[in-house]
C-alpha cells in the first residue's frame, strides 16, 4: 500500500453507490468514528432510499479500486441544505494533506449550493487534555481549509458539536470577512435533521444553541 504525500494529479473523486456507501460505514466507521456518533444502519438505508444520502470516495489516479477517504453527506431533495455527515481518510494515508485536497476538489461537485454544514466536537466538553487537543486540531483542520464557526452550537444524541459552515462558492470565500445570515444556517440545519430523524427524536435529542453574535467569521 502506498504511503506518501500525492499530488493533486493523482487523485480522483467519484460518487459512491447505495451499496458502496453501505459497505464503507459498515466496514469502517467502527473504526472511524465513536459509538454515540455512528447512526444505525437502518437510518442510513432509509435515506438513501429517500434520496437524501449521498457520498464521494476519494482514490489515487493509477489504483482507482485503493479507497484514500470518504465523505458522505444528507442534502435536502431542493438542495436548499447539506451537512457533511461523516468524513474520513484511511489510516495509511493520514498527516499527508489528503483531507484538505478532498475538501478542495469536492467543491466542484456542489455547483447548485453555497455551502455545507459541518458539525465538529465541541472542544469546551473534552472528557481530558488529549481528547481537547484532537477536537481543537478538527476544528483548526476545518477553520483552515476555510470553514467558518456559525454562531450556533448543538447537541445531538447528546454529543455536543459547534456548527460550521463550508463555502463552496469563490465569492463566499474570497472575502475576508463575510456575514452568513443566521436565521437561514439555523433553518437549514433544522430541516436537515427533520428529514434525518424521527420526530420524536428530533424534539428530545437535537438541542440547539444560537449565541449572540449573528455573524459567522472566519
Amino acid at each position: 500500500m502506498q504511503n506518501y504525500p500525492l499530488q493533486e494529479q493523482d487523485i480522483k473523486i467519484r460518487r459512491l453507490t447505495g451499496e458502496e456507501i453501505l459497505g464503507i460505514y459498515t466496514t469502517h466507521s467502527t473504526r472511524h468514528f465513536p459509538k454515540d456518533e455512528r447512526k444505525p444502519i437502518s437510518s442510513i438505508r432509509r435515506m438513501l432510499a429517500d434520496g437524501i444520502y449521498i457520498g464521494y470516495g476519494f482514490y489515487p489516479g493509477k489504483e482507482p479500486d485503493q479507497l484514500l477517504g470518504y465523505a458522505f453527506f444528507t442534502v435536502l431533495p431542493d438542495k436548499s441544505s447539506c451537512l457533511l455527515d461523516y468524513f474520513a481518510v484511511m489510516e495509511d494515508y493520514r498527516s499527508h494533506g489528503i483531507g484538505s485536497l478532498f475538501l478542495q476538489h469536492i467543491k466542484s461537485f456542489f455547483q447548485d449550493i453555497p455551502g455545507f454544514l459541518i458539525e465538529s466536537e465541541d472542544p469546551d466538553y473534552a472528557g481530558n487534555t488529549s481528547e481537547y487537543s484532537i477536537r481543537r486540531k478538527r476544528l483548526d483542520f476545518y477553520k483552515r481549509n476555510g470553514a467558518v464557526f456559525t454562531g450556533i452550537r448543538t447537541t445531538v444524541f447528546n454529543v455536543p458539536y459547534r456548527l460550521l459552515f463550508f463555502p463552496l462558492r469563490d465569492n463566499f470565500a474570497r472575502k475576508e470577512k463575510e456575514e452568513y445570515p443566521l436565521e437561514t444556517i439555523h433553518a437549514s440545519y433544522c430541516s436537515i435533521y427533520r428529514r434525518m430523524v424521527s420526530p420524536e427524536d428530533y424534539e428530545t435529542q437535537i438541542h440547539i444553541s444560537l449565541e449572540e453574535t449573528c455573524a459567522a467569521k472566519p
